[in-house]
């Protein structure tokens, strides 16, 4: 009977009592450094692995308690990047991102937190901030010893509420586009009409090489010099002659060359069948 009372009263009391809003961890680094720059909070990112026993008794004491996730809800965006055992079922981006994120800021030991600034660059190495790693883990036991969500909460406030905001990047302005885009405004020069008449017959006379009735027939290099263009037509045609020549005069000798040794060996093999021949028919003979 007193068991049935006491297990009534428990669940009367889990029901009344006002549920834990779970704090929101961002899992995509671009989202928390959006929100980061929204809010002018630092981004407390933790490297993790949730199927281990530290990581999830830090779970169980800390990050689910109330006292953290209303501290966090004012004062830091949350990010968990997580590297369970079956690592495998994490979408492939993910488990990308949260690979590059690791190797960026240099974790070898999970589980470890950073405080980033909107634009991702490191704001506090809470390791270093305590001198060294031995030292923070000393930290962190004794703020397990006695109501860990009171005392680490305090104990981030230490440093962010030092954390100044980063400025928004101002947008590159272009040197180059701006002198294209004063450029484009001012209206273009007219040449004058003789001029451009000039320039025109010119390029026309310097362009191409009439025939024998005057008309212009053949394009030539862009400079209009036509000596230099020809020569250079006639030493590439007799560059290109000569070597048909040479290729052909090749193939005739090879020609003849095998034709020879074709003769050759048909020579001697007539002859090799006359003397078989003769053989043959002297054995013939003498039987």
């Amino acid at each position: 009977m007193k068991f049935f009372f006491a297990l009534c009263c428990f669940l009367t009391t889990a029901l009344l009592a006002p549920a834990l809003s779970a704090g929101e961890w961002f899992t995509d680094f671009e989202k928390a450094k959006a929100e980061s720059l929204k809010t002018k909070r630092p981004i407390y990112i933790l490297f993790t692995n949730s199927d281990a026993a530290v990581d999830r008794s830090l779970e169980r004491t800390i990050f689910s308690q109330r006292k953290f996730q209303e501290y966090a809800d004012k004062k830091l965006v949350l990010m968990k990047v997580d590297f369970p055992v079956a690592i495998h079922l994490q979408p492939k981006s993910l488990s990308q991102q949260n690979s590059t994120l690791r190797l960026k800021y240099g974790i070898s030991v999970l589980p470890t937190a950073l405080l980033l600034d909107a634009n991702g660059t490191l704001y506090i190495d809470f390791q270093k901030a305590d001198g060294s790693a031995e030292k923070h883990r000393r930290k962190i036991n004794e703020i397990m010893d006695f109501d860990p969500p009171k005392r680490y909460t305090e104990y981030l406030e230490g440093f962010v509420k030092k954390y100044t905001p980063p400025k928004p990047e101002a947008k590159k302005v272009d040197a180059k586009t701006n002198e294209k885009k004063a450029d484009a405004k001012k209206p273009a020069k007219q040449p004058d009409k003789k001029t451009a008449e000039k320039a025109k017959n010119e390029t026309l006379e310097d362009t191409y090489i009439p025939d024998e009735n005057g008309i212009p027939r053949i394009p030539l290099n862009p400079e209009g010099d036509f000596q230099e263009w020809l020569k250079s037509s006639q030493a590439e045609e007799a560059a290109a002659s000569e070597e048909a020549k040479e290729a052909a005069e090749k193939v005739a000798k090879e020609a003849k060359d095998a034709a020879e040794d074709a003769a050759e060996e048909a020579k001697e093999a007539a002859e090799d069948a006359a003397e078989k021949a003769k053989a043959a028919i002297k054995d013939a003979a003498g039987k």
